[in-house]
Parts: C-alpha cells; sequence; structure tokens
C-alpha cells in the first residue's frame, strides 16, 4: 500500500489540491491542522472528509473547535488568531466547527504487520511541543514501529536504534526554506518513505487572504511566509507560550470516528476541486 502522509494543510486549498494531483496513493493519513493561517478552511476539510483520509486533532483544530488558544509560535500568533476568527469560525458552521474537534488525539493503525501511531506533535503531548529532528531520536515509540508527527511544518525522517519517526513535514505553510507543498509517501510493503515537494499558486492564496483579513501586518507575515517557505523569527518582545499539555480536553474532543452520515458537507460539489485521479467511495 502507498500511503499518503500529510499534515497541516492549514486552509490552503491550492497546496492540498496540488499535492493530491501529484501523488499515486491508496490512502491517506493527515497529521492535524486542517485550520487558520489559509482563506479555505472550509473546502479544505470537506476536501480532506470526500478522500476519507484518516485524521488526528491539531493544536489549531483544538482552538477553532473549543474557541481556546492554540499556543502556536509567538511570531505567528496574531495571525493564528486573527484568521481564526476573521476566517475559520466565520466561515466554518458551528456543527461542523463541533465536528472538527471530534479527531482523537492518536491513532494506532496496523499495514502489513507494521504498527503505525500518528499524532499531531508528541507522545503525552499531543497538541503542543515541537519536535525536532535531534529530538525526535529520544522519542519514546511504545509499541508502535513508526511514529508519525506534524506540527513543526519542517519534514524529516529518523531511523535507527529502534526508533523510526516521520514527519512528511506541512502542506500548506512549510518552514524549512522550502515554499512548495510538503508530502511524504510511505509503502507499507518494503518500509520505504519518500519525501516530496510540489509548487502551488501562493500569490492566489494570498489573493484570497487579502479579500478576507484587514490586518496589514498579519497579511504581511502570512505572504513572506507563504512566498519563502520560512516560519517568521520571533521579536524581542515576544515569549514562548506557557506550557499547556496537562490541558483538559474540549467537550466532545475525541468522541470517535466522525459521523459517516454526514461525510459530505451541505452543498457538497466535487466538481469545485481542481483534483482529477482521486477515488471516492461510492456510498458518497
Amino acid at each position: 500500500m502507498r500511503l499518503l502522509l500529510i499534515s497541516d494543510v492549514h486552509a490552503n486549498l491550492e497546496a492540498l489540491e496540488e499535492v493530491l494531483n501529484h501523488t499515486n496513493f491508496d490512502e491517506v493519513l493527515f497529521m492535524g491542522d486542517i485550520v487558520d493561517y489559509g482563506p479555505n478552511p472550509v473546502e479544505v476539510f470537506d476536501l480532506l472528509r470526500y478522500i476519507r483520509a484518516k485524521r488526528v486533532l491539531g493544536n489549531h483544530d483544538a482552538a477553532a473547535s473549543f474557541n481556546r488558544d492554540c499556543r502556536s509560535n509567538p511570531a505567528t500568533h496574531a495571525a493564528s488568531v486573527t484568521t481564526r476568527e476573521a476566517i475559520t469560525r466565520k466561515l466554518l458552521a458551528p456543527k461542523f466547527l463541533n465536528l472538527l474537534g471530534k479527531a482523537e488525539r492518536k491513532l494506532d493503525l496496523e499495514y502489513d504487520g507494521m504498527k503505525l501511531r500518528a499524532l499531531h506533535a508528541a507522545p503525552g503531548d499531543e497538541l503542543y511541543l515541537y519536535v525536532t529532528r535531534e529530538e525526535a531520536a529520544s522519542l519514546d515509540m511504545g509499541d508502535a514501529d513508526l511514529l508519525v508527527l506534524g506540527h513543526t511544518h519542517t519534514p524529516y525522517e529518523v531511523k535507527k536504534k529502534g526508533v523510526w519517526v516521520v514527519n512528511p513535514g506541512s502542506v500548506g505553510f512549510p518552514a524549512d526554506g522550502d515554499p512548495r507543498a510538503s508530502y511524504a509517501i510511505l509503502d507499507t510493503k518494503t518500509r520505504q518513505i519518500t519525501f516530496g515537494r510540489v509548487k502551488y499558486d501562493s500569490d492566489g492564496v494570498i489573493s484570497k487572504l487579502r479579500n478576507l483579513v484587514n490586518n496589514e501586518q498579519v497579511l504581511r507575515v502570512l505572504s513572506d511566509w507563504l512566498q519563502t517557505g520560512q516560519r517568521p523569527a520571533m521579536t524581542s518582545n515576544e515569549q514562548e507560550p506557557e506550557d499547556n499539555r496537562h490541558e483538559e480536553p474540549g467537550e466532545n474532543e475525541g468522541e470517535g470516528p466522525e459521523d459517516e452520515s454526514e461525510a459530505i458537507l451541505a452543498l457538497f460539489n466535487p466538481d469545485r476541486f481542481k483534483i482529477g485521479h482521486v477515488r471516492c467511495s461510492d456510498e458518497i
């Protein structure tokens, strides 16, 4: 099986469409953060559900669904708050904001005899802790053969001494100096990881943001990020967010699988997506 690993789309529809169009896969595993920063939270949520992506909860998903702070990087915190209020919580209907938060914080899956654990941030702190490539080498694998993470917006693979950790990077807002959408493919039979990048219309995303966000500083931060693939640096008056790993789960968080009777948003029209070969269940 070819398993498409993606994370941190952040409402960037153009980037997600290009990834889906340029990859050959059997199933999609999404490591969280559907919303915030980008202009198309409804369409991205819709498209991920249309392709039956398995997903875990991201810190921005939880923030939007439960109306709480996302504890994001201080340099982009204002952009997160601004776009959450001006775009995410404004465009997503209440029942879908609720549905957004129903994802589990982690998923334990098995493919071809391989135990895979997926989560957004880190074991024991599934929503907030940033795990670098260097730190990944010392993570507790539990009984998993492979840990798949997101959150850092930086792709990497660490495979040594009983540790195998993969981060596919960010589809919507990469932070490793390459603005192209980032993803990875796992061949579950050979257990090989292949990383990929694809260019998309970032200017179109920026144009949409200008029609939705009135804060020029936030627009500048997001535009620079999209064009350079570099997360903005913190200024001297910005502080790291306080430790939030003991935060109580939100109401309805991780209730279980999404209600398949509402698998597609109201007025869903797949023709509005620029996707070609993506297959969908006949039940839709």
